[in-house]
């Protein structure tokens, strides 16, 4: 697996797949206001909405500190990972369950309320305006001749809308039928997921999301220019910076300014947040860490310019370390672990490995982005008074987040577009 295609690391863990992509809108105008937009989603259950943010600020957290190649971006997907665990958990018992709730943050509701609340939020995701579509896609794959639970497949057929498909797992065209299914529901943005099947695996478990929208002002093409982006390490490299002016969603606080660029009618958006010159992503990552509610209030609403460079990252990385550095341990113990929830008979059904990777270009029309994450069960502010400028030519941090239910579709930062 080539270097580019495996750490750019963020949030994500579990049994899913997420996928973005991107299409052009040419509406223009201030976006409503955030309380307005997030009054249409006052069915979400919004603990589901707070854990699966949280849950992906941890674990961004986590891959953020054991990155050793400080040079790699990081892209997850809390929202497909969250929703790719939740499949898992419904076959979870005892001690095993209560370690993945309290590691997604489930601990204070019901299995029903999880389920319902993951309903809720997936139907408002797939409601997102014109201009922009977001698609969310589940799978579960068994081996042939393995019986499952009718209650725990029908559960994740019902909640989650799950394509429940029997594969002899032996047959060399079982991991093409799967990634046929990948490739699919990410657009083509990642063609493979599985490269093989482990004689130990009965259960794989996907998620995909799609999004694909443009920009609700698109950056002009004739004013992208040439501009230098400093490095981590103090070393600057070119890129192709994309350039507007106009009225934005802005904050400037001690420490970082951050804006939101909508999509479409501006129920989505891609939020930016730049850490001062004087100060550093590090920095901005503690603040983040510390309370990332911080970031659904509504922002100044301040005319000024704004520098994105264009970007592309591919990630892939193997959560199972860092899910188990955050706590979740007993899922992956291969004695210990119980799903006798999935089966009549669990062979000491255990999570034998979590897959995630991550696809997304940013350029002058707007943004496409996909993620794919799997699970394998193998058997044992203040107002603004002049027009500000924000040139984003430093490692900085980014989130497409829905304002309509505010979760995070993705999570990232970029040290080197």
């Amino acid at each position: 697996m080539n270097d580019n295609f495996r750490k750019s690391k963020l949030l994500a863990s579990g049994i899913l797949l997420v996928l973005i992509a991107t299409a052009c809108a040419k509406s223009s105008g201030n976006s409503m206001s955030l309380d307005k937009r997030q009054v249409a989603a006052a069915g979400v259950d919004k603990r589901i909405v707070n854990a699966s943010n949280e849950f992906g600020m941890q674990l961004h957290r986590e891959l953020v500190q054991t990155e050793q190649d400080k040079k790699k971006n990081i892209f997850i997907s809390p929202t497909s990972i969250s929703l790719a665990v939740a499949m898992a958990y419904n076959g979870s018992k005892g001690e095993t369950q209560a370690s993945i709730a309290k590691t997604l943050g489930w601990q204070d509701m019901s299995l029903d309320e999880m389920n319902r609340g993951n309903e809720t939020l997936i139907s408002l995701l797939q409601k997102s305006g014109s201009d922009v579509n977001v698609r969310i896609a589940n799978s579960l794959w068994s081996r042939k001749g393995t019986s499952f639970n009718s209650k725990f497949m029908k559960t994740n057929e019902v909640f989650y809308n799950a394509k429940v498909t029997e594969l002899n797992f032996y047959s060399p065209e079982a991991t093409n039928t799967i990634n046929d299914w990948v490739n699919k529901n990410t657009n083509g943005k990642i063609p493979r997921m599985i490269e093989s099947i482990d004689p130990k695996e009965v259960l794989i478990l996907m998620n995909a999301v799609y999004f694909n929208g443009g920009w609700k002002k698109e950056f002009q093409l004739s004013e992208t220019k040439e501009e230098s982006f400093k490095l981590q390490d103090g070393s600057t490299k070119q890129v192709q910076m994309m350039t507007q002016s106009g009225s934005y969603e802005y904050l400037h606080e001690e420490g970082y300014q951050a804006i939101r660029l909508p999509y479409g009618e501006g129920q989505m958006d891609m939020l930016v947040i730049l850490p001062d010159e004087s100060s550093s992503l590090g920095a901005l990552h503690d603040k983040l860490w510390s309370g990332p509610d911080r970031w659904h209030k509504s922002f100044q609403s301040s005319r000024g310019e704004i520098k994105l460079p264009r970007f592309k990252i591919e990630y892939s990385e193997k959560l199972k370390e860092p899910l188990k550095a955050m706590g979740m341990s007993l899922p992956f113990d291969e004695v210990h672990a119980d799903f006798s929830g999935m089966a009549p008979v669990p062979p000491n059904l255990f999570i034998s490995a979590v897959t995630h990777k991550s696809f997304i270009e940013v350029n002058e029309k707007g943004t496409e982005a996909a993620a794919v994450t799997s699970v394998q069960v193998a058997g044992a502010s203040a107002p603004i008074d002049e027009p500000f400028k924000m040139t984003i030519n430093r490692p900085y941090f980014f989130a497409i987040e829905d304002l309509q239910t505010g979760a995070w579709l993705f999570v990232g930062s970029v040290v080197e577009p």
